[in-house]
Protein backbone atom coordinates (compact mmCIF):
# COMPACT_ATOMS: atom_id res chain seq x y z
CA UNK A 1 0.00 0.00 0.00
CA UNK A 2 2.51 2.58 1.10
CA UNK A 3 6.00 3.64 0.36
CA UNK A 4 14.01 7.71 3.03
CA UNK A 5 16.12 10.11 2.77
CA UNK A 6 17.03 13.03 5.58
CA UNK A 7 14.61 16.09 5.17
CA UNK A 8 17.69 18.27 5.65
CA UNK A 9 18.04 17.91 1.61
CA UNK A 10 14.82 18.24 0.71
CA UNK A 11 14.61 21.50 -0.88
CA UNK A 12 17.70 20.48 -2.81
CA UNK A 13 15.19 17.61 -3.86
CA UNK A 14 12.46 20.26 -4.28
CA UNK A 15 14.49 21.88 -7.01
CA UNK A 16 15.72 18.80 -8.58
CA UNK A 17 11.78 17.69 -9.12
CA UNK A 18 10.84 20.96 -10.24
CA UNK A 19 13.70 20.93 -12.93
CA UNK A 20 12.31 17.79 -14.26
CA UNK A 21 8.82 19.13 -14.53
CA UNK A 22 9.89 22.01 -16.26
CA UNK A 23 10.11 24.90 -14.11
CA UNK A 24 12.75 27.58 -14.97
CA UNK A 25 12.89 28.70 -11.53
CA UNK A 26 16.59 28.81 -10.13
CA UNK A 27 17.61 27.32 -6.55
CA UNK A 28 18.75 30.70 -5.58
CA UNK A 29 15.43 32.83 -6.81
CA UNK A 30 12.62 30.36 -5.87
CA UNK A 31 9.05 31.21 -7.15
CA UNK A 32 6.15 30.46 -5.15
CA UNK A 33 5.59 27.19 -6.89
CA UNK A 34 8.85 26.07 -6.41
CA UNK A 35 8.47 27.27 -2.21
CA UNK A 36 4.69 25.20 -2.65
CA UNK A 37 7.04 22.20 -3.94
CA UNK A 38 9.89 22.47 -1.52
CA UNK A 39 7.44 22.29 1.67
CA UNK A 40 5.48 19.54 0.37
CA UNK A 41 8.52 17.34 -0.92
CA UNK A 42 9.96 18.15 2.78
CA UNK A 43 6.80 16.53 4.20
CA UNK A 44 6.86 13.50 2.47
CA UNK A 45 10.55 13.11 2.98
CA UNK A 46 9.82 14.14 6.92
CA UNK A 47 7.04 10.99 6.42
CA UNK A 48 9.52 8.50 5.29
CA UNK A 49 11.62 9.42 8.13
CA UNK A 50 9.40 8.97 10.68
CA UNK A 51 8.09 5.54 9.40
CA UNK A 52 11.80 4.68 9.45
CA UNK A 53 12.60 5.79 13.17
CA UNK A 54 9.32 5.22 14.78
CA UNK A 55 7.44 2.48 12.70
CA UNK A 56 4.54 2.94 10.20
CA UNK A 57 1.78 2.73 12.29
CA UNK A 58 3.17 6.49 14.15
CA UNK A 59 3.92 7.87 10.71
CA UNK A 60 0.79 7.29 8.95
CA UNK A 61 -1.55 8.31 11.95
CA UNK A 62 1.36 11.77 12.46
CA UNK A 63 0.55 12.68 8.71
CA UNK A 64 -2.43 11.63 7.27
CA UNK A 65 -5.41 14.02 7.50
CA UNK A 66 -8.58 13.58 9.77
CA UNK A 67 -11.00 11.92 6.70
CA UNK A 68 -7.33 10.87 4.52
CA UNK A 69 -7.76 7.08 3.59
CA UNK A 70 -4.95 4.60 2.22
CA UNK A 71 -6.31 1.97 -0.34
CA UNK A 72 -5.76 -1.47 0.78
CA UNK A 73 -7.43 -1.99 -1.62
CA UNK A 74 -10.75 -0.78 -0.39
CA UNK A 75 -10.26 3.05 0.94
CA UNK A 76 -9.68 2.47 4.93
CA UNK A 77 -9.79 6.08 6.68
CA UNK A 78 -6.06 5.81 8.79
CA UNK A 79 -7.31 7.69 11.36
CA UNK A 80 -10.31 5.60 12.42
CA UNK A 81 -9.19 2.33 11.51
CA UNK A 82 -5.18 2.53 13.34
CA UNK A 83 -6.98 4.59 16.38
CA UNK A 84 -6.35 1.55 18.57
CA UNK A 85 -3.02 -0.29 18.88
CA UNK A 86 -2.27 -3.75 17.77
CA UNK A 87 -1.80 -5.77 20.98
CA UNK A 88 2.00 -7.10 21.61
CA UNK A 89 2.81 -5.87 17.94
CA UNK A 90 6.66 -4.57 17.57
CA UNK A 91 6.63 -1.61 15.66
CA UNK A 92 9.90 -2.02 13.52
CA UNK A 93 8.98 -5.66 12.54
CA UNK A 94 8.02 -4.19 9.20
CA UNK A 95 10.78 -1.39 7.42
CA UNK A 96 9.12 0.51 4.77
CA UNK A 97 11.36 3.26 3.09
CA UNK A 98 10.29 5.24 0.07
CA UNK A 99 11.29 8.89 -1.91
CA UNK A 100 9.56 10.96 -3.65
CA UNK A 101 10.93 11.39 -7.15
CA UNK A 102 8.25 12.83 -8.76
CA UNK A 103 6.37 15.82 -7.55
CA UNK A 104 2.93 18.68 -8.68
CA UNK A 105 1.52 21.53 -6.82
CA UNK A 106 -1.82 22.86 -7.43
CA UNK A 107 -1.59 26.55 -8.54
CA UNK A 108 -3.20 27.78 -5.01
CA UNK A 109 -0.38 26.04 -3.15
CA UNK A 110 -2.51 24.15 -1.07
CA UNK A 111 -2.89 20.60 -3.21
CA UNK A 112 -0.62 18.34 -4.49
CA UNK A 113 1.24 14.85 -5.30
CA UNK A 114 3.65 12.98 -4.60
CA UNK A 115 5.00 9.48 -6.11
CA UNK A 116 7.98 7.25 -6.31
CA UNK A 117 9.80 3.99 -5.27
CA UNK A 118 9.05 2.21 -1.98
CA UNK A 119 10.26 -0.75 -0.36
CA UNK A 120 8.95 -3.04 1.92
CA UNK A 121 11.28 -5.68 4.10
CA UNK A 122 11.19 -7.32 7.35
CA UNK A 123 13.10 -6.36 9.83
CA UNK A 124 14.05 -9.92 11.10
CA UNK A 125 14.57 -10.66 7.02
CA UNK A 126 16.57 -7.84 5.65
CA UNK A 127 17.25 -9.54 2.60
CA UNK A 128 13.64 -10.13 1.88
CA UNK A 129 12.40 -7.16 0.19
CA UNK A 130 9.15 -6.09 -1.75
CA UNK A 131 9.23 -3.45 -4.28
CA UNK A 132 6.63 -0.62 -5.34
CA UNK A 133 5.43 2.54 -6.02
CA UNK A 134 3.46 4.76 -3.84
CA UNK A 135 1.41 8.01 -4.73
CA UNK A 136 -0.30 10.02 -2.45
CA UNK A 137 -2.41 13.10 -2.36
CA UNK A 138 -1.71 16.29 0.37
CA UNK A 139 -3.83 18.96 1.33
CA UNK A 140 -3.24 21.53 3.28
CA UNK A 141 -5.09 22.02 6.83
CA UNK A 142 -5.97 25.30 8.55
CA UNK A 143 -2.69 25.80 9.79
CA UNK A 144 -0.69 25.46 6.54
CA UNK A 145 0.34 22.20 7.09
CA UNK A 146 0.92 19.22 4.77
CA UNK A 147 -1.19 15.68 5.21
CA UNK A 148 -2.43 12.89 3.46
CA UNK A 149 -5.68 12.59 2.06
CA UNK A 150 -5.44 9.67 0.16
CA UNK A 151 -2.41 7.18 -0.71
CA UNK A 152 -2.49 4.13 -2.74
CA UNK A 153 0.69 2.10 -3.87
CA UNK A 154 1.34 -1.14 -6.39
CA UNK A 155 3.64 -3.54 -6.37
CA UNK A 156 6.38 -4.73 -8.73
CA UNK A 157 8.78 -7.27 -9.06
CA UNK A 158 11.74 -4.96 -9.38
CA UNK A 159 12.40 -1.42 -7.96
CA UNK A 160 11.03 0.92 -10.64
CA UNK A 161 13.32 3.62 -12.45
CA UNK A 162 10.73 7.08 -11.96
CA UNK A 163 13.90 8.85 -14.50
CA UNK A 164 12.94 6.91 -17.10
CA UNK A 165 9.29 8.09 -17.08
CA UNK A 166 10.51 11.79 -18.17
CA UNK A 167 8.53 14.73 -17.07
CA UNK A 168 5.57 14.15 -14.71
CA UNK A 169 1.89 16.02 -15.16
CA UNK A 170 1.93 19.46 -14.70
CA UNK A 171 -1.56 21.68 -13.95
CA UNK A 172 -2.03 23.44 -17.43
CA UNK A 173 -4.92 25.56 -16.08
CA UNK A 174 -3.83 29.62 -15.65
CA UNK A 175 -6.10 30.18 -12.32
CA UNK A 176 -5.36 31.05 -9.31
CA UNK A 177 -9.01 30.77 -7.90
CA UNK A 178 -11.56 28.30 -9.12
CA UNK A 179 -14.29 29.86 -11.17
CA UNK A 180 -17.16 28.05 -9.00
CA UNK A 181 -16.95 27.00 -5.20
CA UNK A 182 -14.75 24.04 -4.56
CA UNK A 183 -17.40 22.39 -3.18
CA UNK A 184 -19.77 22.98 -6.70
CA UNK A 185 -16.31 21.69 -8.55
CA UNK A 186 -16.44 18.31 -6.28
CA UNK A 187 -20.04 17.66 -6.50
CA UNK A 188 -19.55 17.93 -10.60
CA UNK A 189 -16.72 16.14 -10.82
CA UNK A 190 -18.02 13.22 -8.59
CA UNK A 191 -21.56 13.07 -10.56
CA UNK A 192 -19.87 13.50 -14.12
CA UNK A 193 -17.55 10.37 -13.01
CA UNK A 194 -20.42 8.60 -11.74
CA UNK A 195 -21.82 8.81 -15.25
CA UNK A 196 -18.59 8.88 -17.11
CA UNK A 197 -19.11 12.05 -18.20
CA UNK A 198 -21.85 11.76 -20.41
CA UNK A 199 -21.10 8.83 -21.66
CA UNK A 200 -21.82 5.59 -19.16
CA UNK A 201 -22.41 4.57 -16.57
CA UNK A 202 -20.24 1.93 -18.49
CA UNK A 203 -17.10 3.29 -20.16
CA UNK A 204 -15.83 1.75 -23.83
CA UNK A 205 -11.62 1.54 -23.72
CA UNK A 206 -12.02 3.82 -26.63
CA UNK A 207 -14.25 6.51 -24.20
CA UNK A 208 -11.83 5.53 -21.14
CA UNK A 209 -9.24 7.22 -22.98
CA UNK A 210 -10.42 10.53 -23.87
CA UNK A 211 -10.64 11.42 -20.06
CA UNK A 212 -7.08 10.66 -20.07
CA UNK A 213 -3.94 13.39 -20.57
CA UNK A 214 -1.65 13.02 -22.87
CA UNK A 215 0.83 12.56 -20.73
CA UNK A 216 -1.13 9.98 -18.28
CA UNK A 217 0.48 7.52 -16.00
CA UNK A 218 -1.11 4.16 -15.29
CA UNK A 219 0.04 2.75 -12.15
CA UNK A 220 -1.07 -1.47 -11.73
CA UNK A 221 0.28 -4.71 -9.92
CA UNK A 222 3.23 -6.46 -11.46
CA UNK A 223 4.48 -3.37 -13.79
CA UNK A 224 5.93 -0.08 -13.91
CA UNK A 225 3.73 2.86 -14.76
CA UNK A 226 2.95 3.00 -18.07
CA UNK A 227 3.06 6.81 -19.51
CA UNK A 228 1.14 7.88 -22.64
CA UNK A 229 -2.46 8.38 -23.42
CA UNK A 230 -1.32 5.87 -26.12
CA UNK A 231 0.19 2.92 -24.14
CA UNK A 232 -2.57 3.41 -22.12
CA UNK A 233 -5.51 3.30 -24.51
CA UNK A 234 -3.81 0.33 -26.47
CA UNK A 235 -3.30 -1.33 -22.83
CA UNK A 236 -7.07 -0.74 -21.99
CA UNK A 237 -7.79 -2.00 -25.46
CA UNK A 238 -6.12 -4.98 -25.03
CA UNK A 239 -7.02 -6.05 -21.89
CA UNK A 240 -10.96 -4.76 -21.11
CA UNK A 241 -14.29 -4.57 -22.54
CA UNK A 242 -15.69 -2.23 -20.35
CA UNK A 243 -15.38 -0.37 -17.29
CA UNK A 244 -17.90 1.69 -14.46
CA UNK A 245 -16.20 3.97 -11.78
CA UNK A 246 -18.30 4.34 -8.39
CA UNK A 247 -16.84 7.56 -7.09
CA UNK A 248 -16.76 6.91 -3.12
CA UNK A 249 -15.00 10.79 -1.96
CA UNK A 250 -12.90 13.46 -3.78
CA UNK A 251 -10.83 16.26 -2.90
CA UNK A 252 -10.35 19.41 -4.97
CA UNK A 253 -7.85 22.20 -4.72
CA UNK A 254 -8.95 25.81 -3.94
CA UNK A 255 -7.52 26.79 -7.41
CA UNK A 256 -9.64 24.50 -9.20
CA UNK A 257 -7.02 22.60 -11.37
CA UNK A 258 -6.34 19.54 -9.33
CA UNK A 259 -8.70 16.90 -7.84
CA UNK A 260 -8.52 13.59 -6.53
CA UNK A 261 -10.96 11.12 -6.87
CA UNK A 262 -11.40 7.51 -5.23
CA UNK A 263 -13.44 4.85 -5.53
CA UNK A 264 -14.42 1.33 -6.80
CA UNK A 265 -14.75 0.29 -9.80
CA UNK A 266 -16.27 -2.61 -11.87
CA UNK A 267 -14.94 -3.99 -15.04
CA UNK A 268 -15.80 -6.71 -18.12
CA UNK A 269 -12.56 -7.87 -19.87
CA UNK A 270 -11.87 -9.30 -23.63
CA UNK A 271 -13.46 -12.70 -22.40
CA UNK A 272 -16.36 -11.12 -20.31
CA UNK A 273 -15.32 -12.21 -16.97
CA UNK A 274 -16.17 -9.74 -14.51
CA UNK A 275 -13.90 -7.94 -11.79
CA UNK A 276 -13.75 -5.65 -9.08
CA UNK A 277 -11.03 -3.25 -7.33
CA UNK A 278 -10.85 -0.07 -6.11
CA UNK A 279 -9.10 3.32 -7.95
CA UNK A 280 -7.82 6.67 -7.69
CA UNK A 281 -7.94 9.00 -10.33
CA UNK A 282 -5.59 12.26 -10.29
CA UNK A 283 -7.38 14.97 -12.37
CA UNK A 284 -5.54 17.73 -13.83
CA UNK A 285 -7.49 20.92 -15.65
CA UNK A 286 -6.40 21.65 -19.23
CA UNK A 287 -6.69 24.71 -20.90
CA UNK A 288 -9.92 24.86 -21.70
CA UNK A 289 -11.02 23.78 -18.62
CA UNK A 290 -12.04 20.52 -19.27
CA UNK A 291 -10.98 17.57 -16.58
CA UNK A 292 -7.85 14.88 -17.66
CA UNK A 293 -7.07 11.68 -15.63
CA UNK A 294 -3.14 12.83 -15.22
CA UNK A 295 -2.91 9.27 -12.51
CA UNK A 296 -4.73 6.42 -13.00
CA UNK A 297 -4.10 3.85 -10.04
CA UNK A 298 -6.41 0.53 -9.66
CA UNK A 299 -5.73 -1.85 -6.85
CA UNK A 300 -8.04 -5.50 -7.85
CA UNK A 301 -10.43 -6.44 -5.04
CA UNK A 302 -8.87 -10.00 -4.88
CA UNK A 303 -5.29 -9.71 -5.01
Amino acid sequence: MMRGIHTKHAFAIAVAIACALGSSASAHEPDAEEIALGSLVDAELAFAAKSVADGVRVAFLDNFATDGVALSPAPVRIREAWREPPQSADPHAQRLEWKPAQAGVARSHDFGFTTGPYVLSATARPGDKRYGVFFSVWQRDRAGHWQVVLDAGTTNATPVDFAALGQAPRPAHLVQRADAPVSALRARLLAGEANAFGEGPWLSPNAYARLLRTDVRMHRNGSPPLVSRSAVAQALAASLRRVRFEPEGAHVARSGDMAVTYGRYRADDRDDVENDGYYAHLWLRERDGAWRIAYDIALPARR
